[in-house]
């Protein structure tokens, strides 16, 4: 730690143990140009501005390309901004959960740029109709998020995580909706097989963030060995 991030006066642990680099003036800068250019590299934009991009060209070079570059740059620059903000608090008095506000408006952002991204999606069904089949895999694939994220607000709210319970809510509202948007506006004529392919779309989900739950579990426990 170098002599300008040890000149900095930590709150005292008897009265705040754990600490968020927007707890401390030296920090906060550097933590928020982070969060902002975190922002570029969220999923729900990335994807907004590829659809944006693709719905307005008609080009899938450009749709590619700009959400590409625009996530790769985004990226590095949180990476870096927000490591060196948390320089300035010693690792044992990290404490990542504490985002305050932030977290809120990130997921608010997020689940704009979803509603934005089906908007966009969705323009171009009503003169160039896509086959009902992907729409039906579409709305299971939304419905399987909206699942992982209501177990995300119960085990959110066992853990009396108030600002993780508003963030899940919010993005949760976002998914449902967009998933409805999808299922009235992409043309299916709703039954057993679009039925039967709108579950697949779930379970694939879900399997998809079993496979990866049990990666990161692996990964973690060896680490610790």
């Amino acid at each position: 730690m170098n002599d300008l991030h040890e000149a900095v006066t930590l709150p005292d642990p008897a009265v705040k143990r754990l600490l968020h680099p927007a707890d401390l003036p030296q920090a906060r800068p550097l933590y928020l140009r982070g969060w902002w250019f975190g922002r570029l590299c969220s999923l729900p934009i990335v994807v907004a501005l590829g659809t944006v991009v693709w719905t307005l060209t008609g080009n899938l070079f450009a749709a590619l390309a700009a959400p590409i570059g625009t996530f790769a740059v985004g990226f590095a620059a949180s990476r870096w901004h927000q490591a060196r903000a948390w320089d300035f608090i010693p690792r044992k008095r990290q404490d990542p959960t504490d985002a305050g506000p932030w977290q809120l408006i990130a997921a608010a952002l997020d689940a704009v740029a979803l509603l934005l991204a089906v908007g966009a999606a969705t323009l171009p069904i009503t003169t160039a109709p896509i086959p009902p089949g992907i729409v039906a895999y579409a709305v299971g694939s939304g419905l399987g998020i909206a699942v992982l994220q209501i177990a995300e607000i119960v085990l959110a709210a066992r853990n009396r995580q108030n600002s993780s319970i508003a963030s899940q809510v919010i993005l949760l509202a976002a998914v449902i909706t967009a998933a409805v948007l999808v299922a009235v506006l992409g043309g299916v004529a709703w039954g057993p097989g679009a039925y039967a392919l709108a579950a697949a779309g779930l379970v694939t989900v879900l399997l998809a963030y079993a496979l990866w739950s049990l990666f990161t579990q692996r990964s973690r426990q060896d680490k610790e060995r």
